[in-house]
């Protein structure tokens, strides 16, 4: 365990045990596949596609901006993500959750910068009685409908409290990931955890983690990982069937 020093106090970093690593195998779509030899840093690739079959997300669209304003949107997505994950893991939900920046540049020669919502629902996850309960079960599982409008509500409650004007948003679209293009994998949510997927945790520029120490947060897992492609073969490894 080591432990990163902000101005706020100090957030330990732990390695995820075998539970935790298991846990995140199961819920999420094509698992975690665990590298014989650490590649890049990274001693983990996060599934995004086996085989032919992509991992989907629903993507929160921007109206389209210049290049300059697209970056400034880019690392404001990345701070608002982590004010509203502190917010998100309080609330009971036990599957994973995956919100990323994402940068993508038009036709037109515009950019689009919104956030990417990847939602990984455990077996069990609580549904809402609301009438939009529903609308993405069919595609992501029961319960992700609750978990994206849940994190939503905690995204808006970081802007208002940030006093930073929130981006005018048009469209929630169910995209692949290869779709995205630049995304920024950074941070994910399991229940009350936080994982770090970065390879490197960039300890002294990321202000995530001033953000975790100021809400409360003391601990967080460090998963550092890639996104990968994997053969249908290797799906049972991933998922940690072996």
């Amino acid at each position: 365990m080591t432990k990163i020093q902000t101005a706020r106090g100090s957030i330990a970093i732990q390695k995820p045990d075998m539970a935790t690593l298991k846990r995140l195998q199961n819920l999420l779509t094509f698992g975690v596949f665990p590298f014989n030899q650490t590649l890049d840093g990274a001693d983990f690739g996060i599934v995004m596609q086996c085989g032919e079959k992509e991992v989907y997300c629903l993507k929160q669209q921007p109206i389209e901006v210049e290049e300059k304003q697209a970056h400034i949107n880019f690392q404001m997505h990345h701070i608002m993500i982590m004010e509203a994950y502190c917010k998100y893991i309080k609330l009971g939900f036990s599957g994973a959750y995956l919100a990323s920046p994402y940068l993508r540049q038009r036709d037109n020669g515009l950019w689009e910068t919104g956030v990417s919502h990847f939602i990984f629902p455990s077996h069990n996850e609580k549904t809402s009685e609301k009438l939009f309960s529903n609308a993405y079960d069919s595609r992501f599982g029961n319960g992700a409908t609750n978990m994206f409008m849940a994190f939503v509500d905690c995204f808006k409650q970081a802007f208002s409290e940030s006093n930073l004007p929130m981006p005018q948003y048009f469209g929630i679209d169910i995209r692949s990931r290869s779709h995205l293009k630049s995304l920024a994998m950074s941070y994910m949510v399991s229940g009350s955890d936080v994982f770090c997927l970065r390879p490197n945790l960039r300890e002294k520029e990321d202000v995530a983690w001033t953000i975790l120490v100021n809400r409360g947060i003391d601990k967080a897992y460090h998963l550092p990982s890639l996104p990968m492609t994997i053969n249908e073969a290797d799906l049972i490894t991933a998922k940690g069937r072996t």
